[in-house]
């Protein structure tokens, strides 16, 4: 019996000596994870592929096109008369310009090492919080050292407009140096935001046709807000705006030139904007030179 007890107990004593010794996700380890970060900086600017300034290309008849099918949309949206079904049928429609709005036009980015960025790190398979963290370097590397083999998570944050977003790894660690994976995060104030590019023409008192309104002013406001925004219409007739907020109404407007002793007459236009990162078209404005 004597004997027996002492076999238990010595059993006992080796299992957990044995679980003491299994070493979990941590630190205390030889492994190793490594890798490097990018800062995507969008500030809002929207530039247009070159042909979409040449006269006659196919580009312009493109946005042309498209801004053109577009109004007839908003109108029909914005007359208060479209039922339910013809507004998922105008919606996909404005999706559709939408998607090829974004091939002429884009959001210019730029792209740099992310020197002194936060980079997280997890221990194991939980999906909150973070057990560590480190700052990158000058070169944007970043590096999580003396860990034991094991599962773990890399995160790193995208500063957008009004959030933050996660873009997380998933990195297995068996001894040695694993890469975990290089992070591009976005930074500036149209990170997370959308844009929209529209048209302003002006109709000559001794005119024949609407031609682009070169230099003339475009506001911008959101629906039932006070303060505007506004920005000058370029050589082609576009405008241009950035650092809008995703599924927003807009107002869009500019003013005809006053007959003498009369007041402005403003030129109204209303759109949406899509999902993030996304340009729509906008409505074209037209507006009468006295």
């Amino acid at each position: 019996m004597k004997k027996s007890l002492i076999f238990a107990a010595n059993l006992l004593l080796a299992s957990s000596l044995l679980v003491s010794c299994e070493k979990t996700e941590g630190e205390g380890g030889k492994g190793s994870i490594v890798g490097k970060v990018y800062t995507v900086i969008d500030d809002g600017d929207i530039f247009g592929v070159p042909e979409i300034y040449q006269e006659g290309s196919e580009e312009a008849k493109s946005v042309q096109d498209i801004l053109n099918n577009n109004n007839k949309i908003l109108s029909k949206i914005y007359s208060g008369k479209a039922s339910e079904s013809d507004m998922e049928s105008y919606n996909a429609e404005r999706d559709d310009y939408s998607w090829q709005m974004n091939q002429l036009f884009y959001f210019g980015m730029d792209t740099v090492v992310g020197i002194n960025e936060d980079v997280y790190i997890i221990y194991g398979d939980h999906e909150y919080g973070c057990d560590d963290k480190v700052k990158t370097s000058y070169n944007g590397t970043y590096s999580f050292k003396y860990l034991n083999d094991g599962n773990y998570k890399v995160y790193a944050c995208s500063d957008n407009a009004n959030s933050k977003e996660a873009i997380v790894f998933d990195v297995k660690v068996d001894g040695g140096q694993t890469y975990g994976g290089d992070f591009f995060i976005k930074d500036g104030k149209n990170a997370g935001m959308c844009g929209v590019v529209g048209r302003m023409e002006v109709f000559p008192a001794k005119g024949t046709e609407y031609l682009p309104g070169i230099d003339r002013r475009v506001f911008i406001r959101e629906v039932n807000q006070i303060s505007s925004d506004d920005c000058r219409v370029d050589d082609a007739g576009y405008y241009y705006y950035g650092r809008l907020k995703p599924e927003t109404e807009y107002v869009v407007y500019t003013v005809t030139e006053p007959v003498k002793n009369e007041g402005e007459v403003p030129v109204v236009g209303h759109f949406k904007t899509g999902k993030t990162g996304t340009i729509v078209p906008g409505p074209t404005l037209q507006a009468d030179v006295f």
